[in-house]
């Protein structure tokens, strides 16, 4: 009889025991499952962050390529002047040499 107790008071304990440890493994579970879902919304985020980069990336492109597109016509329009403006200063001496040529007159 003694042996009989002394089994279902050892049985009563290792089923404490195992409760015990089995609401720490549901607790890891728990905790787990919590880790899973804050690294699911974290990569969320990521992609999210990666999509806006990439389009906030693609707005600097084309601001970039507006930007050296009116750089670009900008330079253009000054070397236009440039060859106008060095074309006008050899018609003025042309102008000068024949004035001098012709009146007598020097304006140099």
């Amino acid at each position: 009889m003694e042996s009989r107790n002394m089994n279902e008071e050892l049985t009563q304990y290792l089923g404490e025991r195992f409760d015990r440890i089995d609401e720490r493994f549901s607790k890891v579970g728990e905790d787990i499952e919590e880790i899973k879902r804050d690294a699911g919304i974290n990569k969320t985020n990521i992609l999210v962050g990666f999509k806006e980069a990439r389009e906030e990336r693609a707005k600097i492109k084309a601001r970039i390529d507006e930007t050296y597109n009116s750089v670009d016509g900008f330079v253009a329009i000054v070397t236009k002047l440039e060859d106008e403006f060095t074309a006008m200063k050899e018609d003025i001496k042309r102008v000068k040499l024949v004035l001098k040529e012709k009146l007598g007159v020097n304006l140099l």
